[in-house]
Parts: structure tokens; C-alpha cells; sequence
């Protein structure tokens, strides 16, 4: 007598198919969602990659910001400030929006004439010839606390560039 292995059985252990079905079910969404957690953090959802890159400008366009959306407690971040508006030897360049009482600068290239706190504010002031023609800065930072970071970087009078970074424990 051939047996039937849709229905469920007593011997030689008591099990209801309906059960097993929904765990391999159970199991077979949980290996999809490992999978596609490891993509993702391999594409950067968790730190480094194309889908942390991002870059923000301020409406009038004289800032543009290259900064990594997402990051890690102490882990190094990159952040490369552009601004298309100096005129004169100097310019100043000021990050605020309490984004330094979160993050700390590790390495800035090149270095300022001059750095200055106000609160929470940080304004540093360059040469422009050091900056080269497109007045670029960059900056190593390393996240000292995890959640969101609300950045505001903005030059002289002109309308800041914001962005929210999102830090990982």
C-alpha cells in the first residue's frame, strides 16, 4: 500500500501539515530577507557604497556637499565641500546645524587660516589659492554618537546647503 505524503500522519510522529507548510513558508521569507539585507548593506544601506553617496547643494547653488548618507559609530565618513562663490582672497565656510556636537573632524584638507566656534557652529576661514578653482575642502569625520545628524553647511551670506546623515550603533 503506497502512503500519501499531502495529509498529515500519527506514525511514526504525530505532525499536521498545515503547520510544517507555514514553517517552511516562515523560513523560506526569512532566507529572502537575509539575502536582500546583505545586498543592500553590500550596495551601502550600512555604511560605504552607492546608496550612502549623496550630495545636497544650497539653493542658489554656491554650495555643494559630497557626504555619505549613512555611517557607523566611530567609523571614518568623507565629506567634500565645494563653494562656487569667493571673491577676494579669504573665505569662510561655516557647519552648524549641531552637526559637530555629533561628529568629529579627523583630518581637513587644506588646513584654515582660521577655525572659530560659535555654539555649535564651526566657521573656518581659507586662502582662497589653497582651495584650488573650484574651492574644494574635505573632511574626514568620525560619528561619536548614533542616530540622525542634521548638517548645515553654508558660506558668507549665501543660503546653506542642509542634509540629515544617519548614523548606525
Amino acid at each position: 500500500m503506497k502512503k500519501d505524503h499531502t495529509v498529515s500522519r500519527d506514525s511514526p510522529i504525530k505532525e499536521d501539515l498545515r503547520w510544517v507548510r507555514r514553517e517552511w513558508r516562515i523560513q523560506r521569507a526569512g532566507e529572502y530577507l537575509l539575502i536582500l539585507l546583505v545586498v543592500l548593506g553590500a550596495c551601502g544601506l550600512f555604511s560605504k557604497g552607492f546608496l550612502s553617496d549623496s550630495r545636497a547643494r544650497s539653493p542658489d547653488g554656491t554650495i555643494q556637499v559630497e557626504y555619505e548618507r549613512f555611517g557607523r559609530v566611530e567609523s571614518n565618513m568623507d565629506m567634500r565641500i565645494r563653494y562656487n562663490a569667493p571673491t577676494g582672497d579669504r573665505f569662510s565656510i561655516t557647519i552648524g546645524g549641531g552637526a559637530l556636537d555629533n561628529l568629529q573632524i579627523q583630518t581637513l584638507q587644506p588646513q584654515p587660516l582660521e577655525a572659530v566656534t560659535t555654539g555649535s557652529d564651526l566657521r573656518l576661514t581659507f586662502s582662497a589659492r589653497d582651495t584650488g578653482p573650484d574651492h574644494a575642502i574635505w573632511l574626514g569625520l568620525q560619528p561619536r554618537n548614533a542616530g540622525r545628524i542634521h548638517v548645515t553647511v553654508h558660506g558668507g551670506d549665501h543660503a546653506p546647503a542642509r542634509f540629515t546623515q544617519w548614523i548606525y550603533p
